[in-house]
């Protein structure tokens, strides 16, 4: 990313580390295990490049980048507890190690939270714009997410699926840019594009976290089939109707190393479609856009090696 996405990255740490500090034997125990597997921080650096290529405070952006970073950490353990899944980024979740109860107080606090750190912004204009977003974005990620949990993963379309994983994941990607949209007052073609774009990097990212679980990374391996939980790879696989009835076994010893190459193709084809609309983005902002298109690439790339 832009230089600027890693200028005030240690702030954001910091103030992260900070919001985890509870006067609460419980809750800080439950919130230092879910602070010790932290990820790449690509939300905060998303909200820092573009406020700062943006022209904005940089008091606005570095508050704003630690707000995207705590609701993504809730909607993390949230997440879990819904999947029912036991890893996250290769260590056990908090639901899994302290129970359902303790996950859910912990996503909760971490949801408070970062509504309170959006009081520290200075510029009233910026809190009640991004007040707005966030309680709308939010409200986007519970949609997505009740979607998910309420479906029969063997009998859903294409483009329900698209749908599920548009709603869950892109949000959390859109949130940290637009934000800074709003605040320098763009409302047009500039929003929308930003919108689309974020809207199939969401099904893009999901997708490959599907064929991640299904190869097994950080994760439990086809923890989706054996849960029967939404998963790129397999609802491609039931457009068979023949394939719904076969048995979990069965259908692993069709997944082989060409049907995860086909999905890895065509997610490479959804990137390169979004790079269509990059045009319509401020000139300073594209670069950022180029950056996680190649983060994602260089995943597909190391996949198909493998």
């Amino acid at each position: 990313m832009p230089p600027e996405a890693d200028e005030f990255l240690y702030q954001v740490k910091n103030e992260f580390a900070a919001s985890l500090l509870v006067d609460d034997s419980f809750l800080s125990q439950w919130l230092k295990h879910h602070g010790e597997s932290q990820g790449k921080w690509i939300r905060a650096r998303l909200a820092l490049s573009s406020g700062a290529l943006l022209g904005l405070s940089a008091q606005t952006y570095i508050k704003w980048a630690v707000v995207c970073e705590l609701i993504h950490s809730a909607s993390l353990l949230h997440d879990d507890i819904c999947d029912n899944d036991a890893l996250r980024r290769g260590r056990i979740t908090v639901w899994k190690e302290f129970g359902i109860p303790a996950a859910i107080c912990t996503g909760d606090f971490l949801i408070a939270e970062s509504f309170r750190k959006l009081t520290e912004i200075e510029q009233g204009w910026h809190q009640t714009i991004l007040l707005k977003l966030l309680s709308c974005s939010v409200k986007d990620i519970i949609f997505g997410q009740s979607f998910d949990v309420s479906v029969d993963s063997k009998r859903i379309s294409w483009p329900e699926y698209k749908k599920i994983a548009i709603n869950k994941t892109a949000p959390l990607i859109l949130l940290p840019m637009m934000g800074m949209f709003k605040c320098k007052e763009y409302v047009g073609d500039e929003c929308e594009a930003l919108e689309e774009i974020a809207n199939q990097f969401g099904l893009a990212y999901q997708w490959l976290n599907d064929i991640e679980n299904i190869i097994g990374i950080e994760q439990e391996e086809y923890s989706d089939l054996l849960k029967n939980h939404p998963n790129a790879v397999l609802i491609r696989m039931y457009e068979d109707s023949k394939l719904q009835k076969k048995s979990n076994e069965d259908l692993k010893k069709l997944i082989n190393q060409q049907v995860i190459l086909e999905n890895l193709k065509e997610v490479n084809l959804l990137l390169g479609k979004l790079m269509l609309k990059v045009h319509r983005l401020p000139i300073v902002i594209q670069p950022i856009i180029v950056t996680i298109k190649n983060e994602l690439t260089n995943r597909i790339k190391k996949y198909e090696k493998n």
